[in-house]
């Protein structure tokens, strides 16, 4: 599990998430999606409890945030870590492929 230290949360990833953070695959345009993924990442570090980053709850507990682009719109499932009270485990990073 990697950590992203920054803002007042520091973001914790696991092992799926972080190969997709990380992940450079010639697709449509990869820069445009980590941009937009970063931007997200960013406003969660800053500031876990806005509403900004909480557009939408699950059923299991899990809130998430769309990263949306031109070319492709990436999830970012979330939620307070369990033993890290004001830090964030991320749970998944990767295409929006639901609705």
């Amino acid at each position: 599990m990697i950590a992203r230290h920054g803002g007042v949360a520091d973001l914790y990833f696991g092992e799926e998430p972080e190969r997709q953070l990380t992940r450079r695959e010639p697709d449509a345009n990869p820069e445009t999606v980590f941009r937009a993924v970063d931007e997200k990442l960013a406003l969660l570090e800053a500031d876990p409890s806005s509403s900004a980053v909480r557009p939408r709850r699950f059923t299991n507990g899990l809130w998430c945030v769309i990263a949306y682009t031109a070319d492709e719109d990436w999830a970012i499932l979330w939620e307070p870590h369990p033993e890290l009270p004001g830090d964030v485990a991320v749970r998944y990073l990767g295409p929006a492929t639901f609705r």
